[in-house]
């Protein structure tokens, strides 16, 4: 695989959003637009890809899609399957992504894929949490529904493979060990 032009360590930042279609008559610049911005004609998943510089982070997917000067790629079918749970699920609730991973162009599969938003500040809450005698599970759970609101518990649930008493039980001893610790401070 080669890497390109602005990757992470061999990761690419990838921006993945779903296309639509737009009515020329309704949005007649839109839609000039985007057939001149358009590389491809259709994506088998309806979605389409684009690999950005490290320095697009900071747009929105959608703004890093109206980009005219970074390509757009179908994505692959083979491409979304190998997109981790979590990863599918923000993008079929949201309609796009933004991650970093490394993409195996030969058979259309990402490798090492994290949402962008999954960077150290997540992973040392996580460890400030376990440290904190939180379980794996209640920190992770916690965060993730209660802290950061990026699933709901049944959402959360479903992409963990578990129930959502489960995930709710993390929930309720992770808010227990965080309130004792906040008494113990006062």
């Amino acid at each position: 695989m080669t890497a390109q032009p602005g990757s992470d360590g061999g990761r690419d930042f990838v921006t993945i959003f779903k296309t639509g279609s737009v009515d020329r008559d309704d949005y007649p610049e839109l839609a000039e637009d985007l057939l001149e911005g358009r590389t491809q004609l259709a994506a088998e998943t309806g979605y389409l890809m684009k690999f950005g510089d490290v320095s697009h982070r900071g747009l929105t997917p959608f703004d890093v899609a109206s980009l005219h000067d970074v390509p757009a790629y179908p994505l692959p079918q083979a491409a979304l399957e190998s997109l981790p749970a979590h990863v599918r699920a923000d993008l079929e609730r949201d309609g796009a992504v933004q991650l970093f991973a490394a993409y195996d162009r030969e058979r259309h599969e990402f490798e090492d894929a994290a949402l962008a938003w999954e960077e150290q500040d997540f992973l040392e809450r996580l460890a400030e949490l376990v440290a904190g005698d939180c379980s794996v599970h209640e920190a992770v759970d916690w965060t993730v529904v209660e802290e950061v609101e990026r699933y709901t518990v049944g959402q959360w649930a479903d992409i963990r493979a578990v129930t959502e008493d489960a995930v709710r039980s993390n929930i309720n001893a992770a808010r227990e060990k965080l309130l004792a610790e906040e008494d113990r401070e006062h």
